[in-house]
């Protein structure tokens, strides 16, 4: 393989890359925004009261975050990241008409994307101080996640949030909702006493 041959394999690769990303940003988007906060479609009428019920309503309409979670207690707040192959197949199979690489490219972007949602919602919403918990991108991710708790019609992207940018769905922090997320993320948490 020559060098230009191999740059060219290498800018294909980053393309489909990024054009997976933006398409898995806009499927997080409409699927989050359609179907799990809108009783719209019969089918997915477990995911719809799984999701705006169980989730926003019974529970974290009051709290953000959670105390750590016990194995098996989590199912309401994670994604099947087994069955990610398989919600990714009919995208893929649309794009396989264009490019192989760019199907499995995007099958590998729809698992990894649930794996992150996973790793990032389970630590917004039950933090156990994970590696990620101090970085700058998962404060941003929480804090914007923080605001689709308070305004549910709003920031549908946990993961990469340019759907909820381009398509006006991004919640503006007020004043309130400074002073919430920093007492959530930011002020010193109080500690216990020994007894």
């Amino acid at each position: 393989m020559t060098i230009q041959a191999g740059l060219i394999l290498c800018l294909e690769i980053v393309g489909w890359c990024l054009f997976s990303a933006v398409l898995m940003s806009f499927i997080e988007h409409q699927v989050h925004q359609k179907l799990m906060h809108r009783r719209s479609i019969a089918a997915f009428k477990h995911t719809f009261e799984a999701h705006a019920i169980v989730h926003h309503k019974n529970h974290y309409s009051k709290i953000f975050s959670d105390a750590p979670v016990p194995p098996g207690e989590d199912k309401e707040i994670r994604l099947t990241v087994r069955k990610a192959p398989i919600k990714a197949f009919p995208v893929a199979l649309c794009l396989a008409l264009f490019s192989w690489m760019g199907a499995a490219i995007f099958v590998a972007t729809f698992v990894f994307h649930h794996w992150v949602w996973n790793n990032i919602h389970l630590e917004m919403h039950k933090p156990e101080q994970r590696v990620f918990s101090t970085w700058t991108i998962y404060k941003f991710l929480a804090r914007n996640h923080w605001l689709h708790h308070r305004y549910p019609d709003k920031n549908f992207n946990v993961v990469f949030p340019l759907a909820d940018y381009i398509l006006g769905t991004l919640a503006r922090a007020n004043a309130a909702d400074l002073q919430g997320m920093y007492e959530e993320f930011d002020a010193p948490q109080p500690k216990t006493m020994a007894i």
